[in-house]
């Protein structure tokens, strides 16, 4: 099977003043399709810039990084722009739900490109278990439910990949889990490969494939979740 992801010496650099922070330092990595993979590590390991360069919402300082075979440092903006909408589905800590829509809105809105679909849109929010809350406001939601509202959100275009930056970052530790394995149950089921950035261990060991994250670096050797 070909991977989804190859990153090879993958770099990045950012300036901040007279210094020069090395957020990844030569990171290799491959991602096959369909699993769930937990980047762990405290902040400023460098989880969050290599979710952002697997969502070609950036580019490294050096180093490739290939997706289904595209080289995403080469492509286009244009192109970057179409993969995003049409292959990544993201997560936020914030929820970034829009606060004047209700939440079978703040999915729809993400299927407007191409044409919207109501129907879709109950369907998604039923499998997160919110059908019966479909026309209530964000403020009107739990952090739980609004996060729920997220994935939704995430799943409705059938992404290839959902990155999920810190999602439980602002939950409870049982809310959290019960969102850890909402996203693992709902990828399986749609057949998409999940990668979560966490600094919670505990968390981090629901997922099948764990990748340890210090300073830049993926740190000894993946570890699988207990059985």
């Amino acid at each position: 099977m070909e991977p989804l992801y190859t990153l090879r010496g993958v770099t990045k650099l950012f300036q901040r003043g007279p210094t020069t922070v090395r957020a990844l330092d030569g990171i290799d990595l491959e991602i096959q399709p369909g699993q769930f993979v937990a980047l762990e590590g405290p902040s400023g390991s460098g989880k969050t810039t290599l979710l952002q360069l697997l969502g070609a919402l950036d580019r490294p300082t050096a180093g490739d990084v290939w997706f289904e075979g595209a080289d995403l440092v080469g492509l286009p903006d244009h192109e970057l722009a179409e993969l995003r909408l049409r292959s990544f589905g993201f997560v936020f800590q914030q929820f970034n739900l829009i606060p004047t829509l209700t939440a079978v809105e703040n999915v729809e809105v993400k299927l407007i490109p191409s044409g919207g679909d109501r129907a879709r849109a109950l369907q998604l929010l039923d499998e997160v278990g919110l059908a019966e809350r479909a026309d209530h406001l964000p403020a009107h939601l739990s952090g739980g439910e609004q996060q729920r509202v997220a994935i939704a959100r995430a799943l409705s275009v059938e992404p290839r990949v959902v990155l999920a930056d810190e999602p439980t970052g602002n939950l409870d530790s049982a809310t959290g889990g019960e969102i850890i394995d909402l996203l693992s149950k709902l990828a399986d089921e749609h057949g998409s490969t999940v990668i979560v950035a966490t600094h919670d261990s505990e968390l981090a060991a629901r997922a099948p494939q764990r990748l340890a994250m210090r300073d830049g670096r993926l740190v000894g050797n993946p570890a699988p979740a207990p059985a």
